[in-house]
């Protein structure tokens, strides 16, 4: 006998009855699990309660911005995108002036998420945010995104298992690194998390429809890997009967379409040449298979590391709950087969796989509400279990970030040299080498108007000083006709040791500033001479840079 339960909560979206495929047998439902849902009613009933739930989702922004605050700076895989942002803000419709034309990287990209991040950003452009600050605000306004098209799927796991599940969901994610960390960050990979997230919370308490439209959309713009993603998550519609294969396919391929046809509109303009990016960068790692020159890895890579780093103490949690709830299982049947179908492709990196972390972390809150739900011994295990793999994942997140707010070198340098040489009303030609413009500088970084920045690029030593800068932000000690002027450390690993904490970070100079001698004499940088600045040691230069006066011409 199937038992029909239903309910309905003011202002939610997710206000129909639950699908059929998620009715339980009478037979299955324990004591515990009527109380709980009667517990449920109750707490929807009480307009507090949405408040209250809305905690969870303020404390992960509140972990999403510590991030942006300590680690402001960008890598290299998110270049095209901010650039992107700066141009949009600051060179609007001249669009000659946009960085992409002269450095246009390995594959185009499209330019709908910046533009959209750019458009959340404007207002406190026209407030008079500049440079850095700005900056900020944009990696803000994105984390913000991401934080809200995730607590759109913890309310649609909460619909479908309950406020423990959602509220286990958010806490597990606040302790991870990887997910928080890159909420923010002006990744392709981080658009297509966001309406991944979206088309999950479809998945779990919605419209199977909408689910593949969603995953359609963001495979067309963003990301045309998530391709991998549709087929594991159609097979899990059709075997639950909520979709029609052919009306199913119709809208994933509609969705897809129109998605494309934006893209085409849009990128051609800005590109200058009539393009689909996303189907150039299938045929650039499908195709022609040039993603591997950029590494390879084990195929199994994704599972032994990728996998364990990005989830910590959820791992274990989403694996349980394949087991202990069968309404559980396509969380993490989904996520695996991507994993495993995406580990066919020889370049491999942890940001592949983001748009399939929230549901695992899901997966593994519903895995911690049910073993809650147990009497006895096994529930006070459970909760000190729970408390354990928290308490793990929240050192492990610890040591993950103190790495991270090292691995800037290049920004801090930038950033310092303005500092330093802000009361300097000479206009200087500044050189920014290869590992300062890989490693966090970018165009929101170059203040001063007055100033010219050259990032050309494959320069020796010989060639730098034959250029003649005024300024170099290099990779070189060295450079003949140049002084030192500070050497920047940046993260390059992690030691075990026997002493407490057990681990030692390890900084090397990564990053040389160097001066034009007037009178043509070299000085070579030297650890033991000249000052050595770090993220620890200048942090006026990179978490609270915002609190400096902004560097201006004269």
């Amino acid at each position: 006998m199937l038992v029909e339960i239903s309910w309905h909560s003011a202002g939610s979206r997710f206000a129909p009855q639950i699908p059929q495929y998620c009715l339980l047998e009478a037979s299955a439902l324990m004591e515990e699990d009527m109380e709980d849902m009667e517990e449920y009613i109750e707490d929807r009933s009480s307009w507090s309660a949405g408040l209250f739930e809305m905690i969870y989702d303020g404390l992960l922004l509140i972990v999403v911005t510590l991030h942006v605050i300590s680690t402001p700076y960008t890598k290299v895989e998110e270049s095209f995108n901010l650039q992107a942002c700066h141009d949009i803000l600051k060179h609007g419709k001249d669009h000659g002036q946009y960085d992409h034309l002269q450095f246009p990287g390995a594959v185009p990209r499209t330019f709908l998420g910046s533009l959209m991040v750019s458009g959340l950003a404007y207002p406190w452009q026209l407030m008079g945010l500049q440079g850095p600050s700005l900056l900020r605000w944009v990696r803000f306004m994105l984390g913000l995104v991401s934080v809200v098209m995730h607590a759109n799927l913890r309310l649609a796991v909460e619909a479908e298992f309950g406020f423990v599940a959602s509220r286990l969901m958010a806490l597990l994610t606040m302790t991870q690194f990887h997910l928080p960390f890159y909420m923010s960050r002006t990744l392709p990979n981080v658009f297509a998390l966001q309406l991944a997230t979206m088309a999950q919370s479809e998945l779990v308490f919605g419209s199977g429809y909408t689910c593949l439209a969603l995953l359609g959309l963001a495979a067309a713009i963003f990301r045309c890997d998530l391709l991998v993603l549709i087929a594991p998550v159609g097979l899990v519609l059709l075997w639950q009967r909520r979709v029609n294969f052919l009306k199913a396919a119709a809208a994933t391929a509609l969705a897809a379409f129109l998605g494309a046809s934006l893209s085409v509109a849009v990128d051609s303009v800005l590109w200058q040449r009539r393009l689909w990016p996303e189907f150039e960068v299938l045929w650039f790692n499908t195709a022609e298979n040039k993603s591997s020159e950029w590494g390879t890895l084990p195929p199994l890579w994704y599972f032994y590391s990728a996998l364990p780093k990005a989830l910590l103490g959820a791992l274990p949690l989403a694996l349980l709950a394949a087991t202990i709830e069968p309404r559980a299982r396509p969380l993490v049947l989904i996520p695996l087969a991507f994993v495993a179908l995406y580990s066919f492709l020889p370049h491999k990196e942890l940001r592949f796989i983001l748009p399939v972390l929230p549901l695992l972390n899901a997966a593994a809150g519903v895995a911690g509400a049910r073993a809650l739900r147990w009497k006895g011994r096994w529930r006070r295990l459970a909760t000190v279990g729970l408390f354990l793999l928290g308490l793990g994942s929240m050192f492990v997140t610890c040591i993950m970030t103190f790495a991270s707010f090292f691995n800037y070198p290049g920004g801090l340098a930038l950033a310092g040299l303005h500092a330093t040489e802000c009361n300097s009303s000479q206009p200087l030609a500044v050189h920014i080498g290869n590992m300062a413009a890989i490693s966090g500088v970018s165009r929101f970084l170059q203040e001063r108007s007055d100033w010219q920045y050259s990032k050309e690029e494959n320069l020796s030593p010989h060639a730098l000083s034959a250029k003649g800068f005024d300024r170099l932000l290099s990779e070189f000690p060295e450079v003949p006709g140049y002084h030192c002027t500070a050497i920047v450390y940046g993260f390059s690993a992690m030691k075990l040791e026997p002493r407490w904490p057990g681990l030692n970070m390890l900084l090397s100079p990564q990053v040389y500033i160097l001066a034009r001698a007037q009178d043509g004499t070299t000085d070579a940088c030297n650890v033991s001479t000249h000052p050595k600045w770090s993220a620890a040691s200048r942090p006026e230069f990179q978490a609270l840079s915002p609190l400096n006066p902004p560097c201006r011409p004269k």
